[in-house]
Parts: structure tokens; sequence; C-alpha cells
């Protein structure tokens, strides 16, 4: 059974990367979100400018989400969404997971897709990978808007805590991505007789 490779699961990792940007840029002050948006919007474009030539779902959502938060604070002087703006990005990242699982092309499938044989794009246990690998993302993403939403409302100690822990959520999530092709990569070359 083929599953995504190296290169897929980088490819799904960089699709994360304007995320990590505003993560890392974003602070407390309405220029540093303001910079984090920007930042965040033209990482999309420059390192996602391939996978938003291909369509992918997860590039397109992120040039939209921060984009759009960018138009709304800076163009419409909407400031006032800036401290909900993780909230939002985390949850509308969880609503396009789950809503691609539904539409039946789970986002890693984008990516899972280019690294096997054209044979194994219709087989199931291909498809399963790919349902739970977007499901596990979408998991962070509520668990990290649940945590953003408490940093918001309990600011110090424990909204300081809630950030960091959505740190861990992200890491877990790569580590994840990381491992589990190559585990059921491992898992079918076992029981299938030609190892694919």
């Amino acid at each position: 059974m083929g599953s995504p490779g190296a290169g897929s699961r980088m490819g799904i990792l960089l699709g994360f990367v304007p995320l990590i940007v505003y993560g890392i840029l974003a602070g407390p002050s309405v220029q540093s979100r303001v910079l984090a948006l920007g930042a965040a919007t033209l990482v999309t474009v420059v390192a996602g400018f391939g996978d938003l030539k291909k369509g992918r779902i997860l590039t397109w959502a992120s040039l939209v989400l921060f984009g759009g938060l960018l138009v709304a604070t800076v163009g419409m002087a909407q400031t006032g969404i800036l401290p909900w703006s993780g909230v939002l990005i985390y949850a509308a990242l969880a609503a396009v997971s789950f809503g691609s699982i539904l539409a039946g092309v789970p986002f890693t499938l984008q990516y899972a897709r280019e690294m096997v044989h054209l044979e194994h794009h219709k087989n199931p246990v291909f498809l399963r990978v790919n349902i739970l690998m977007t499901g596990v993302w979408g998991g962070v993403f509520v668990v990290n808007t649940l945590l953003d939403y408490l940093a918001l409302v309990l600011p110090g100690p424990v909204g300081q805590a809630a950030t960091l822990i959505t740190y861990g959520f992200l890491i877990a999530g790569i580590v994840f991505t990381l491992w589990y092709p190559g585990h059921i990569k491992k898992k079918y070359a076992k029981t299938s007789p030609g190892g694919q």
C-alpha cells in the first residue's frame, strides 16, 4: 500500500508555515498583530505560490484567513477583531479541516496523491489514512481554538500557559504527520505479498 512520502509530509508541513510565522510575530499590541498578519499573508503568497496554483485547500484557506484579517484591520480599521484573531484563525482552520473531510477531499490527500502511484489513489486504506491525518489536524485546531480563547479571557499565568500549550499541540501534529504515513507503509509492507 503506497503512502505519502517525505516530500508529501514536508509539503503539508510547509502549508503551516504562515500559521507558525503568525504565532511567532503576533504579540499583544495592535502593531505586532498587524505585522504578523502581513508577514503570514506574504509568506502564504511567496512560499505557497505553487500550492495556490494547484488549488491546495490549506494554502487558499491561509491566504483568505490572513489576507482577510489584514484587509479588515488595515483597510477597514476593524482593529477590534485583532485580540480574537488567534481564535478566529484556529476555528476557521478546524472548519476547513473537517469541511474537507465532509467534502470527500481531506486536505492531506492533495499532497499525498503526488507521492504515490496512481493505482493507490482509490485505495480505501489510502483514503482512510488521509481522513485520519486531516482529522487529527482538525482536532489540533479545535483544541487550540479553545486554548486561545482561554488565553484571551484569562490573561496572566493561565493565559500564558494556554498559549504555550497551543505550541505543544502544533508540535504533536507535526510529529504525527511525519510519523504516521511511514508507520502505515511499514504495516502494509509486512501484510501484503509484494510489500506494496
